[in-house]
């Protein structure tokens, strides 16, 4: 189904073009007319799209290339399916929630996804048995968090379909999905990632410093979700609870910040100006993500957080685009499967720089709607920033030329 490291990358950067083509649609929709689409069923489909299509593949290509890495002996032929099923996967969910949003056949492709993460976990479980680096902890937590947030999806499915929908249950099924793939799959997965890169040039976190970082993110993350639902009345010692996961995460995250920041010499030498430049970016997006998440502790922050659609709008794209999609074309770039010319790397400064003004424009509409107040084409605005995060994302497929033929056993 897939034959190359750089195939299967590069179809991933063709399916964030799609994604960015969605989100286009919606503001387009929303600042003039489009009544040939449903927003909320396009809004499904651009974001089940930008998990699997987008993110998921990526994460599964980058896991497998450390799987080899760690024993190039190692069979491919099950996870190379897995990969391909996954596309599949993705494209079933594009079609199937864009023409009818939640039926039977889009929650066939969502449960079909889950089964591939189940499936891609047992198996780099057993792959993986015996083999010993720091990022191993990561990848197993990543791909656990993978198959945990299945329960949100199974839920939410299940009341959708039975039209049992209450909004307390519905939010809670929601935000159990998003917490366990956000803060738990996509950041642990990148982390991993971050580990095994710097690694494979000499830079090697202590072992001890790893594990430490470690256990405090991964009970974090597992506590974490807490956060998710403090608009619920939660006993006072499941809110301590809560503020101990939180505070141990925002430690983990220091702990990373300055190993980085002591090896940043190191990582100047080995690593080109686009590269460290989006280590950067996706590093500053993940210390906002840290910190707005210490101060959602706060109730009269949580309550003013949840209460307004453009700041959790904002957040979410804040780890989904400025965190982790950041750090997955860094990884593309790190990779060396392609040619980094100067038209790439403008196209991918372009990319960052929408998806910058779009968390600048979101934010400050957030503010904003405390008020009630309205900022003057602001639709408008949004609009032609997610229409550049299009085209860069457009130049970005185009720019990238095979530097090498990667195949994948």
């Amino acid at each position: 189904m897939m034959r190359t490291l750089s195939f299967g990358l590069k179809l991933s950067v063709f399916n964030l073009i799609i994604v960015a083509l969605l989100g286009t649609l919606m503001r387009y929709k929303i600042a003039f007319s489009f009544p040939l689409a449903d927003q909320k069923f396009m809004l499904e489909s651009h974001a089940h799209f930008a998990f699997y299509g987008w993110i998921t593949s990526c994460l599964y290509i980058f896991i497998l290339k450390y799987m080899q890495d760690k024993n190039p002996t190692l069979s491919t032929k099950l996870f190379k399916k897995l990969i391909g099923l996954n596309f599949i996967t993705a494209y079933g969910m594009l079609v199937s929630f864009l023409v009818g949003g939640y039926s039977w056949v889009s929650i066939l492709f969502v449960v079909l996804g889950i089964l591939i993460s189940v499936v891609f976990c047992f198996g780099f479980f057993k792959s993986m048995k015996g083999v010993e680096g720091n990022s191993k902890l990561w990848f197993q937590s990543g791909l656990i968090f993978a198959v945990l947030s299945a329960v949100g999806a199974f839920s939410l499915s299940y009341m959708l379909m039975t039209k049992s929908v209450t909004t307390d249950a519905y939010l809670r099924s929601q935000y159990f999905y998003l917490h366990f793939q956000y803060n738990g799959f996509f950041i642990f997965s990148c982390i991993g990632l971050l580990i095994h890169t710097l690694t494979k040039k000499g830079i090697v976190i202590p072992k001890r410093l790893n594990g430490l970082i470690f256990w405090m993110m991964f009970v974090g993350c597992l506590l974490g979700y807490g956060l998710s639902v403090l608009w619920m009345k939660l006993p006072l010692w499941i809110y301590v609870l809560i503020i101990i996961a939180t505070l141990m995460q925002t430690y983990g995250a220091l702990r990373i910040y300055l190993w980085v920041k002591s090896n940043w010499k190191k990582i100047k030498k080995v690593q080109s100006l686009l590269e460290r430049s989006l280590l950067i970016y996706a590093g500053a997006a993940f210390a906002i993500k840290i910190t707005l998440q210490l101060g959602s502790t706060i109730p009269s922050i949580s309550h003013f957080a949840f209460g307004f659609r453009n700041i959790v709008i904002s957040y979410l794209h804040l780890i989904l685009l400025m965190c982790v999609s950041a750090f997955l074309l860094h990884q593309i770039i790190v990779s060396s499967y392609f040619k980094i010319s100067k038209t790439l790397s403008s196209a991918v400064v372009l990319f960052m720089l929408a998806v910058f003004l779009n968390e600048l424009m979101l934010g400050i509409m957030g503010v904003f709607s405390v008020s009630y107040t309205s900022i003057p084409y602001a639709h408008e605005i949004l609009f032609g920033i997610t229409l550049l995060m299009f085209v860069s994302a457009l130049l970005i497929f185009l720019s990238l030329r095979k530097a090498k033929p990667e195949y994948l056993g």
